[in-house]
């Protein structure tokens, strides 16, 4: 039985035909032959075919006729300090203030005797130098707990009712825990920052001694954050307490070689002064003018960068190495330092 058609639901239909997506029929042609659309792509094969690609071999690899081949290797001088140089017209002031508090720790540490520094167990660099007024993980600063008596290396907190039995350090700033985004919001208070864990609290709404959250069931703090030295938790590191001759049995750097970027004499003259205009010029539009001039264009400028009288900022640039002890510091060579902006950048040309 077939259903009665009104006239409301009458609508015209195009030809079956000529809905089919797999057919070209022109707009406006009065010859309705149907021709397929596949034509046109095996007409291009077919073009392909008659008139192939030819190759030829250039630097061991096959090149299409007409193009050129570019061998890409690894740059023999990774220049991290020139290139953030480049993305920073406040370089200078912007390293001064992010190293000033362990400049501060240093020159403490060096005065003292009295090493305390923020690392992994077993590693040979230290991830952030401790001073006076470094943040504990209770919340109160290292000055508000006690003093180091050459016996017991945990530093009970002084401040009334604390529970806190050894001073714990704990990043105080984004940057350092690699979050350098946040000091660029517009009206943010640096001071008010706190490391969390993961339950979404900050570390001073942890109890200080067994680390249980006062606000969730949390049972233990886990940070949601990285070091910015060596890219690993909070709970994978230590605060050691040491003695000069202590750090130098371990071959940890000591005395002078103990200052931030003591391998890079350059870099720590800017994080001293703040100002980086010792430097040379990080930008292509500042190379030597008649090396420009007879380099040919874009590639000339690149390539007095990399002349031999302008090297890279911060290669073998290690200063005289007297030290306490000149024999530990001969046997242990040059101190190693930390990752990208906050360690060590040698290099040597190939």
């Amino acid at each position: 039985m077939s259903k009665r058609s009104t006239p409301g639901s009458q609508q015209q239909r195009t030809p079956a035909a000529y809905r089919s997506s797999s057919v070209d029929v022109p707009r406006g042609s009065t010859n309705r032959s149907l021709v397929p659309a596949t034509n046109s792509r095996n007409n291009a094969l077919e073009r392909v075919a008659q008139n192939p690609i030819r190759f030829h071999e250039e630097n061991g690899m096959m090149v299409p006729d007409g193009y050129t081949s570019h061998v890409i290797r690894p740059a023999a001088r990774g220049d991290v300090v020139t290139m953030a140089r480049a993305m920073n017209r406040d370089f200078g002031a912007k390293a001064k203030a992010m190293f000033q508090s362990e400049v501060d720790a240093a020159r403490e540490a060096i005065e003292q005797d009295l090493y305390i520094s923020y690392r992994q167990p077993g590693k040979d660099f230290d991830c952030y130098r401790v001073g006076s007024i470094g943040r504990c993980f209770c919340g109160h600063a290292l000055n508000e707990h006690a003093r180091f008596n050459g016996k017991s290396r945990r530093l009970k907190c002084k401040s009334g009712g604390c529970a806190c039995d050894a001073f714990a350090y704990i990043p105080s700033r984004p940057d350092e825990a690699g979050e350098f985004w946040l000091a660029k919001r517009p009206g943010f208070d640096q001071s008010t920052w706190r490391a969390k864990c993961r339950c979404g609290h900050a570390h001073d709404r942890h109890e200080p001694k067994y680390k249980r959250c006062k606000e969730c069931s949390c049972s233990n703090f886990n940070s949601n954050f990285l070091c910015a030295a060596c890219n690993n938790h909070w709970e994978q590191h230590e605060t050691f307490i040491e003695r000069g001759d202590e750090r130098e049995q371990q071959k940890l750097p000591t005395g002078e070689f103990y200052m931030p970027f003591a391998e890079l004499p350059d870099m720590q003259q800017v994080i001293f002064t703040g100002s980086d205009a010792h430097m040379p010029s990080p930008y292509l539009d500042a190379a030597p003018r008649q090396a420009v001039q007879h380099g040919g264009g874009m590639r000339g400028r690149a390539a007095a960068l990399q002349a031999p009288n302008r090297p890279a900022i911060g290669y073998e640039q290690y200063s005289n190495s007297s030290t306490r002890n000149d024999n530990s510091a001969a046997q242990r060579g040059p101190p190693r330092g930390r990752g990208p902006l906050r360690g060590s950048h040698r290099a040597t040309e190939e």
